[in-house]
């Protein structure tokens, strides 16, 4: 999972965040941590919003303050900078995207059933958030770009857990002899980056990301890693 492919639609954060926020009222101490996200959270969609209207380097501090209706110095409680705040969204995000693949193996379904709606959540993902995704990648990929490369390393290596949930239907059908004999994990990441380049061909030929169709991408991504693209001949 690489740095680009960050942003799940806002509209999810809360389904997919509603785990680690579960009613522990009976604790002080949890409430009190349950109540220090919550704040968090809306500093990060407070950014998240500024970042795409105006851009990562035109916004200030202060009108991330402001959108989310805190002082300025109860934002550095949670974030030191603004670069502390972009990778807190990048993190924010890989935990997001961490939540579509844990649902997807969940899910019912084989293997490629279980990959199909991975595909479709991380493709309807890019689609809503694409003006967010480009902001981030084009910040990233800036000469000059400020932002703690050791930290951003260590964000996206936790990335890799994807791989490893989505690597274990596979593996048991491997294991079944119901798939052919390969290593899971570079099974999947040759999936995941197929799905991944598809999607930033999106920005790479100045298409809107909204003018994606999901279902058809999905199943043709989804098809041509599990059926290959060479046309068998029926017996009959």
């Amino acid at each position: 999972m690489t740095a680009w492919s960050l942003c799940i639609p806002m509209g999810h954060m809360q389904d997919y965040s509603a785990n680690s926020s579960q009613d522990t009222s009976r604790d002080p101490v949890s409430r009190k941590e349950r109540e220090k996200r919550t704040r968090e959270l809306e500093i990060l969609k407070a950014a998240r919003e500024l970042f795409v209207s105006k851009g990562f380097r035109e916004t200030t501090l202060e009108e991330i303050a402001h959108h989310a209706e805190f002082g300025k110095g109860t934002l550095y409680n949670y974030f030191a900078s603004k670069d502390d705040l972009f990778l807190g969204i990048i993190e924010q995000t890989i935990e997001e995207t961490l939540a579509i693949a844990r649902a997807a193996v969940k899910g019912p379904g084989d293997a490629r059933q279980k990959l199909l709606q991975y595909a479709r959540e991380i493709i309807q993902y890019v689609k809503t958030n694409g003006e967010l995704i480009h902001v981030v990648y084009h910040e990233l990929h800036r000469s000059t770009s400020p932002v703690n490369v050791a930290k951003l390393r260590q964000i996206l290596d936790h990335a890799r857990d994807g791989w490893a949930m989505l690597a274990k239907p596979l593996a048991e059908e491997i294991q079944s002899r119901s798939l052919r004999q390969g290593d899971p994990i570079q099974l999947v990441m040759l999936f995941d980056g197929m799905l991944r380049g598809y999607c930033s061909h999106q920005f790479a030929a100045g298409r809107s990301p909204t003018d994606m169709d999901v279902e058809p991408a999905a199943e043709l991504l989804t098809s041509v890693f599990f059926d290959g693209i060479t046309e068998t001949k029926r017996k009959g």
